[in-house]
């Protein structure tokens, strides 16, 4: 009935809700950041394997460069010479960039006393 008040509920059941409610609103929460996550993966579903198909074709390139390289160099100093050089230059560039590299995941991976960022 309208008129008769409503029994007051004990301060338990009202904790008890309220973490019931905090409990759907987190994974509400989750589910909200998990949409948006595979709706944007899925956008970027194709860029990745546009770049994925350009790194294949550009390692194509490079060998044919390569293999161009070391003919070319064959009528110049020899065959043994020529792959000595190719393979050489090859080694030189792929350990200057991880050398790199490494420098690079060192400096990301570095644990600062103090956060420097702006």
């Amino acid at each position: 009935m309208e008129g008769e008040p409503q029994p007051e509920e004990s301060i338990t059941s009202l904790v008890s809700r309220l973490i019931d409610d905090g409990e759907n609103f987190v994974r509400a929460e989750l589910k909200l950041y998990r949409a948006r996550l595979f709706s944007r993966l899925d956008e970027a579903r194709n860029a990745i394997l546009l770049g994925i198909g350009a790194l294949v074709l550009a390692q194509a390139v490079l060998v044919a460069a390569l293999v161009g390289l070391l003919m070319t160099l064959r009528w110049l100093v020899g065959l043994g010479w020529a792959t000595l050089i190719v393979v050489g230059g090859g080694v030189l560039v792929t350990a200057i960039m991880g050398w790199g590299a490494w420098l690079l995941v060192k400096k990301a991976t570095e644990i600062k006393d103090k956060d420097e960022r702006p």
